[in-house]
């Protein structure tokens, strides 16, 4: 692996960080002073061009030293992580493309686009070390009996896969054989009374089970939320919010997904959410509409199956609604209504039995606190 970017990623991965060097080959801890990077025994220089592109500008790629200080400072505050560039001497990385940065060397994204194919020639590894001359390997007889006799004491242990495997020996049955023999005669009979009694007409499935089968099939419970403008959680934004916890401005989650070739909002974001629980990790699967045509792909009877509406505090919105009049809408379904940490209070929304929640414009650690919060007041709702 002499792929810069490879090199980089895999460190990462083997939690086994880059060694700073100097010119005359020192370690160091400065990136100022370090002239390039050693991972394991190759040598990068640090202004080495690597395959990952610069998102304004696609004929440029960053650099593996400016891919070093994103992830050295992936926990930093933004202040802190802009001014990291200038200080320690390396091209500037916008705002835009850290948490992408950082979630490919993480090797939680493959990069997209963005990353070109590995063609970039092998770097020249530095001085090394010669190598220690190998010892002839000489069998210890004691380890070898030891080792025959854990083998023959070994207890093997079985889970429901491996009861399931055939051994070499021992008598093999024919399954698919026993099952033709088994349901050739189950024919047989059945044949033989249908010609004494006669063939009786199978009763038809009653209209109420196909609805109901249907229903369990698609019961994706759907929450709505507002299309205006103004709202704070649109198609473009909501997926990473109530997945991840992480709240993007609508505008910047549009430009990210245009610049991926994503034109147009989805008329449907499947949102999962993941609980930890007795029985493990559970997935739950939501369906995010932000119109009635939208909910209407959702399936038959989708009114059934919405449980949250969140709401800009325009009335406009419930124009197409199954129930138009608030107060009548939210007695069916939860109400949730977003806002900026420092707004004061919407009056429209004062009477209509929503759940204010408020989120922070700069700290996005508290994005997670709010989505908890959203998904137990929908909990709670569910549960009455």
């Amino acid at each position: 692996m002499s792929d810069p970017l490879a090199l980089l990623r895999q460190s990462i991965a083997d939690n086994r960080p880059a060694e700073l060097l100097t010119s005359s080959g020192e370690p160091t801890t400065a990136l100022t002073d370090a002239a390039s990077l050693r991972f394991a025994d190759i040598v990068v220089p640090k202004d080495a061009s690597t395959r990952y592109a610069r998102s304004d500008a696609r004929t440029e790629f960053y650099t593996i030293g400016q891919l070093w200080v994103v992830w050295e400072k992936r926990d930093a505050s933004l202040k802190d992580f802009m001014q990291s560039f200038t200080a320690l001497g390396v091209g500037n990385v916008p705002i835009a493309d850290r948490r992408a940065v950082q979630a490919f060397l993480a090797g939680e994204s493959d990069g997209g686009a963005r990353v070109g194919e590995a063609k970039a020639p092998v770097p020249e590894a530095g001085p090394s070390r010669p190598a220690a001359p190998k010892r002839k390997y000489e069998v210890n007889v004691a380890d070898r009996e030891f080792c025959k006799k854990l083998r023959t004491e070994e207890i093997e242990l079985r889970d429901r896969n491996t009861v399931l495997r055939v051994s070499g020996t021992g008598k093999v049955n024919n399954f698919e054989q026993f099952v033709k023999g088994v349901m050739s005669e189950k024919i047989r009979a059945l044949r033989k009374s249908f010609d004494t009694r006669g063939a009786a007409p199978a009763p038809a499935a009653a209209p109420a089970d196909i609805n109901r089968a249907r229903k369990h099939k698609q019961a994706h419970p759907i929450i709505i939320i507002s299309s205006s403008p103004t709202s704070l959680i649109t198609m473009w934004n909501v997926k990473k919010f109530l997945e991840h916890g992480i709240f993007e401005p609508s505008d910047v989650a549009r430009a990210n997904e245009m610049r991926e070739g994503n034109m147009h909002a989805a008329d449907i974001v499947r949102v999962l959410r993941k609980r930890q629980g007795a029985a493990g990790e559970t997935t739950t699967e939501y369906r995010v509409v932000d119109s009635v045509d939208g909910l209407h792909k959702c399936g038959q009877d989708p009114w059934d199956r919405v449980i949250c509406v969140v709401t800009t505090g325009q009335a406009w919105q419930f124009k197409p609604y199954k129930w138009v009049e608030p107060r009548v809408l939210f007695r069916h379904v939860k109400g949730i209504y977003f806002q900026w940490q420092n707004e004061s209070a919407n009056p429209a929304v004062r009477d209509w039995n929503v759940t204010e929640m408020r989120i922070d414009r700069t700290r996005r650690h508290t994005d997670r606190q709010v989505v908890a919060e959203f998904w137990r007041t929908l909990d709670n709702f569910r549960r009455r």
